[in-house]
């Protein structure tokens, strides 16, 4: 798979994991800024924000947040298309 086949694949494979009947989920449709995906609590009202990445099928290489990532507490998600895994907030699970 292309490299910018593989990002799209991850970005959408991580709107379809976060999307339940509590939540919505939103994402950047410029596909430039701090936030790939808002995920909002209908509920509660709580807003989480992620960052998508691609992970490696050879290793996880965790990536460098930016200061204004850091600052909004925007959460890094790495998506592994091949094994079917996803890791947030150093937890794997599968997809």
């Amino acid at each position: 798979m292309k490299y910018y086949n593989r990002g799209i694949a991850a970005h959408l494979t991580a709107a379809i994991d976060l999307l339940d009947d509590d939540h919505l989920v939103f994402q950047n449709f410029c596909g430039v800024g701090p936030v790939d995906l808002v995920r909002i609590n209908k509920n509660s009202g709580a807003v989480e924000m992620f960052d998508v990445k691609t992970d490696k099928d050879d290793g996880h290489r965790p990536r460098e947040q930016s200061e204004l990532q850091i600052k909004l507490g925007v959460k890094n998600y790495y998506v592994n298309l091949h094994k079917r895994t996803k890791r947030v907030d150093g937890k794997v699970e599968k997809l």
